[in-house]
């Protein structure tokens, strides 16, 4: 259906009091709050959008007078959802007043497809499909997001590119783990990383071949169908997340290996501090996020010995990076949120940018 032109006056009205209307359409879960979802949320709202913070669970499109839009439980401060229990009664399940949208004016922030154990469930993921084919702006798209979620796809995405990654080879079954050991070709201590999983779950430190044996049986035992990658083990006291909207960079923080880890998560204690990026870092962390068509990502490296002429190993790419940590890092350079928020009024970067240009 043709859509009716947006008389001028009207436009004009409309960028000057609401540059755009924002959906996030997250998930808070007891093992990963939706607090940055919240902090998105409040930092919209100062800026003068009307946005509104939907729960996954329960949502849906509707459409009346052919309008669209997006139906919810409420969302309380902090992230907390007001969610149906076995305890309520089908009559008490109250939604929120209805959100109208717009694919010409409304961006979609979907977060929660990369959430583990979310991203297989296909009527989530085929409302943000239909939302797409209706020409909405989503940040991320469902491709973005499964190529992120997948660590092996985001490995090769990195390798057709030509982006530096540590040696990275994947367990094809069961009894797969000599022929990739033999592949990776790296001495012990290595990396293995299950195919899905956030905020360092999954990843795991081996120390021997018999180890890595064992573990490779026990998690095929658990799931047959797993993805199972094995990685060189970079040595470093940090690592690096960068995180970029567009074709900018929004800030980057150094994140140090807590004592008695091997992983930087600030989930799991890291203290971040701020980090000045290198040209190159800054020009390679553009191409990893430009690799998986991110409008706004999260990128993750190891800093090269030689920083100023040695490209830096890239780990992942993240398509819903929480925000606290470095919210709360860099507070005196400025809210990255906000800049984030800021830099989408940017309508290059709308997917129905060739239609209004």
């Amino acid at each position: 259906m043709t859509k009716k032109a947006p008389k001028f006056r009207e436009f004009i009205s409309e960028e000057k009091e609401e540059p755009y209307r924002l959906v996030i359409i997250s998930h808070d879960d007891p093992d990963d709050p939706n607090e940055t979802g919240d902090l998105i949320r409040s930092t919209a709202k100062n800026l003068g959008f009307k946005c509104l913070l939907s729960e996954f669970v329960g949502a849906y499109i509707s459409e009346e007078s052919n309008q669209l839009f997006v139906n919810s439980f409420p969302v309380a401060k902090g992230g907390i959802v007001d969610a149906p229990t076995a305890k309520k009664k089908a009559k008490d399940y109250k939604y929120d007043k209805p959100f109208k949208i717009n694919s010409e004016n409304t961006i979609i922030m979907a977060r929660g497809l990369a959430i583990s154990g979310l991203s297989g469930n296909h009527s989530w993921s085929d409302m943000i499909k239909d939302l797409e084919h209706r020409g909405f702006t989503i940040v991320n798209t469902n491709e973005c997001h499964a190529t992120c979620s997948d660590k092996w796809m985001n490995q090769i995405v990195f390798e057709r590119e030509g982006i530096r990654t540590p040696k990275t080879v994947r367990v094809t079954h069961s009894e797969g783990y000599e022929q990739a050991l033999d592949e990776l070709d790296s001495k012990f201590p290595i990396i293995l990383k299950t195919g899905t999983g956030s905020r360092g779950v999954g990843v795991i430190l081996v120390e021997s071949a018999a180890s890595l044996q064992s573990i490779v049986q026990l998690l095929y035992r658990e799931n047959e169908y797993i993805d199972i990658i094995l990685q060189e083990q970079i040595k470093t006291d940090y690592d690096v997340r960068v995180i970029i909207t567009g074709d900018e960079v929004m800030g980057a923080m150094k994140r140090p290996i807590p004592s008695g880890d091997f992983r930087s998560n600030v989930s799991l204690g890291s203290e971040p501090v701020p980090h000045k990026l290198t040209e190159l870092e800054k020009s390679e962390s553009l191409r990893a996020a430009k690799a998986v068509d991110g409008i706004m990502v999260g990128v993750d490296f190891i800093p090269a010995k030689n920083r100023e002429k040695d490209k830096p190993y890239f780990i992942e790419v993240n398509s819903t990076p929480g925000l606290i940590g470095i919210e709360e890092c860099l507070k005196s350079e400025g809210s990255v949120t906000k800049k984030i928020l800021t830099k989408l009024q940017d309508r290059s970067l709308w997917a129905n940018a060739w239609q209004t240009s």
